[in-house]
């Protein structure tokens, strides 16, 4: 059977806005596909946060998403790096929703862990917990993992 990947990408899509709207932030979408972000964040300063959205899966106690695209024209990865400020990522598996942004990931990361359970041997540096990046009960100024500049609308 074949995915349906444009349906997996359109309920990511709806998940992240949803999570971010019920924090209390202004979202903007773009009139063309043609761009490399999905929505971006008003945060009613002048400035705007770019999100990509991407459809995380738990493997070995890991959300994982991929932090590039692959064209169906070529087997290159083509990075995010300059064309978006945050990762917006559901995992249908866990069934939550996170913002990671990309000034907390290398230039070259093109797979990116999100550790849901602690590793089993205890590892702690150089470990992305997933419950930081969570968009969950707090606004987006007090977020668990905002990108600089992304804040709650004023009121």
């Amino acid at each position: 059977a074949m995915r349906n990947t444009s349906r997996r990408g359109d309920i990511t899509e709806l998940e992240v806005m949803t999570a971010l709207a019920r924090r209390g932030g202004t979202l903007l979408r773009p009139v063309s596909n043609a761009t490399r972000y999905d929505v971006l964040i008003d945060n009613e300063d002048g400035t705007f946060t770019r999100v990509q959205c991407k459809t995380g899966r738990l493997r070995r106690g890991c959300v994982v998403f991929g932090a590039c695209s692959v064209s169906g024209h070529t087997t290159r990865h083509k990075r995010y790096h300059g064309q978006v400020d945050a990762f917006g990522v559901h995992c249908p598996q866990t069934g939550e929703t996170y913002l990671v942004p990309m000034n907390e990931l290398s230039s070259l990361t093109t797979v990116v862990y999100l550790r849901v359970v602690p590793a089993k041997n205890g590892q702690q540096r150089r470990v992305r917990l997933a419950a930081k990046y969570v968009i969950g009960g707090r606004p987006l100024s007090e977020g668990r993992g905002s990108p600089p500049g992304a804040t709650a609308p004023r009121p």
